[in-house]
């Protein structure tokens, strides 16, 4: 059976509406020609006749990725809890303090410069940061009644970045966690 002829989806109609406002929006189509092409699609039952629609248009562009989001070089939990992850810029310096609170960073898929230092200050709450496989992990500093220390391999890979984590904890926990997975990330994260 030729592509044409085959079922058009919801997906498939609300994909090539959204197309056709773009084309309107860019002064390739009337409102009148918008309206009619727009009913056309909602009425279509097959791909061809969602192809036919917009024959006479260019392609739509593709819409570049979206930059990493750009953050500071202070997280704060106190009561409360932050998480941060995705796609980010890390800066050279960051400081973390949780209070009574819980803070996950994850720098898997940020963007990590090739030095990295994290300076932690926990009472009575936990941090728990995501490294990438190939960083170099250098955790340091001094824990009353709590802990700190270093899940997984990191570095095995070689190549990545020296993340420089300084701790100063009273009553709780500092880890860094090299995930074996995006997947354990986002369950960590709540995600």
């Amino acid at each position: 059976m030729a592509e044409d002829h085959l079922r058009a989806s919801d997906a498939e109609r609300e994909q090539l509406v959204s197309d056709l406002r773009d084309h309107a929006a860019d002064g390739r189509l009337t409102t009148e020609e918008l309206e009619e092409r727009t009913g056309a699609a909602y009425a279509a039952t097959t791909r061809g006749e969602l192809v036919a629609l917009r024959r006479d248009l260019p392609a739509p562009a593709a819409h570049p990725a979206a930059p990493p989001e750009l953050v500071g070089e202070r997280f704060s939990a106190v009561l409360a809890s932050h998480q941060q992850g995705g796609h980010w810029l890390v800066p050279e310096h960051l400081h973390v303090r949780a209070v009574l609170g819980d803070c996950k960073l994850d720098l898997r898929q940020a963007e990590v410069p090739p030095e990295v230092t994290i300076d932690v200050k926990v009472r009575l709450g936990d941090v728990t940061i995501y490294v990438p496989a190939d960083a170099r992990v250098e955790l340091t500093g001094r824990v009353i009644l709590g802990d700190k220390k270093v899940r997984g391999q990191p570095g095995a890979a070689g190549g990545g970045p020296v993340i420089r984590v300084r701790a100063d904890v009273v009553l709780g926990d500092v880890k860094v966690d090299v995930a074996t997975s995006w997947e354990r990330v986002r369950g960590a994260l709540g995600r």
